[in-house]
């Protein structure tokens, strides 16, 4: 949903200038898109459907068994791409990490912060993934990338790997949500994400420890609207999802945020530089590093969810003394007029 989140704005822009598009996805994905942009044709579009483990030590070995049906996916969408160019006629690709979405009929642009690859395999493990996934960068036109190109950046390795693919450019962070002007605090912020059966297992702590709670909570489950709603339970009022002015009004007046490290979660969090407690996914790799990195620069707390103690997070982060970083969200402007599009 993060890599679907942070197209919004792209979308946006677009729009704005005048384009016409048309979107691709399937399920949440699809919903989602289909509720920010009710005017745009949403082609159903099938993803690469991982599964996950409820073990974060199975994290690695679940994802390595599924590494054949990823590729047959990639190699699927790419005919999917090559069959819908026969009727489509676009003049631009842009796909977030869809790997099979290259072409040499038409210009694309492969999205991505994920090049600095940690397996849990050990460098050589890394190496040769980094190697397999460049080969289908390499078939895109450019490889963008959602950080900033200095020292002062998000993602530190993942986005700043020693080897980098051809033709790419960092087109600063993207986020759907809308600056505010500083509120006054006045509740806890949850915002759930990522994939099944770890979102419901931290949906779970996280109510039992807010359960007693003096706080007023705002706890976004992370789920399509249609989803069947849950009860308010005392000070803890539950939502499945909320659009993204809805989302950056509750961000805006939220005292702390509770959620994963996400990267879509952390840009959104820089953005209206909001006090947080990060809680990596166990076993995803590329969130137990990012929460690490950015708990080291002292932007925000981190918490592991075997570990979780809202109570010392919470009061954590309220006193943490912080400097966010001064980044550019409007950077990717720059990257479409390299493209000719104003």
């Amino acid at each position: 949903m993060g890599h679907a989140t942070r197209c919004i704005p792209l979308i946006s822009y677009l729009l704005e200038r005048g384009w016409e598009l048309t979107l691709a996805g399937e399920g949440n994905i699809a919903d989602l898109l289909t509720k920010e942009f009710p005017q745009l044709r949403v082609m159903p579009l099938k993803g690469y459907r991982i599964s996950y483990p409820k073990k974060g030590a199975l994290f690695i070995p679940k994802i390595l068994m599924q590494v054949p049906k990823i590729v047959r996916s990639i190699k699927n969408e790419h005919q999917w791409l090559d069959h819908q160019l026969d009727s489509n006629q676009w003049d631009l690709i842009i796909s977030d990490n869809r790997y099979g979405l290259y072409t040499t009929r038409t210009r694309t642009v492969f999205i991505t912060h994920q090049l600095g690859i940690i397996s849990g395999l050990g460098r050589m493990g890394d190496g040769l993934l980094r190697t397999l996934l460049y080969r289908w960068i390499n078939r895109f036109n450019s490889c963008w990338i959602p950080d900033a190109a200095g020292d002062i950046n998000i993602a530190g390795k993942l986005s700043h790997p020693l080897s980098m693919p051809n033709h790419y450019a960092f087109i600063g962070p993207l986020s759907r949500l809308n600056k505010a002007k500083p509120l006054a605090g006045e509740h806890l912020l949850v915002l759930l994400s990522g994939p099944e059966p770890q979102r419901t297992i931290l949906e779970n702590k996280l109510i039992d420890q807010l359960s007693n709670t003096d706080e007023t909570v705002v706890f976004v489950r992370g789920l399509p609207s249609a989803a069947p709603l849950m009860m308010n339970r005392g000070r803890i009022q539950f939502e499945n999802h909320l659009d993204a002015n809805a989302l950056s009004e509750m961000l805006s007046t939220a005292k702390a945020v509770i959620c994963r490290s996400g990267y879509s979660s952390v840009m959104d969090l820089l953005k209206l530089k909001k006090r947080a407690l990060l809680i990596p996914t166990p076993g995803q790799t590329e969130q137990v590093y990012l929460a690490k990195h950015l708990g080291a620069l002292h932007w925000f707390v981190v918490q592991e969810q075997a570990q979780l103690d809202l109570k010392k997070g919470i009061a954590a982060a309220l006193s943490q003394e912080i400097e966010f970083p001064a980044l550019d969200f409007e950077a990717f402007k720059k990257a479409f007029a390299n493209l000719g599009i104003q």
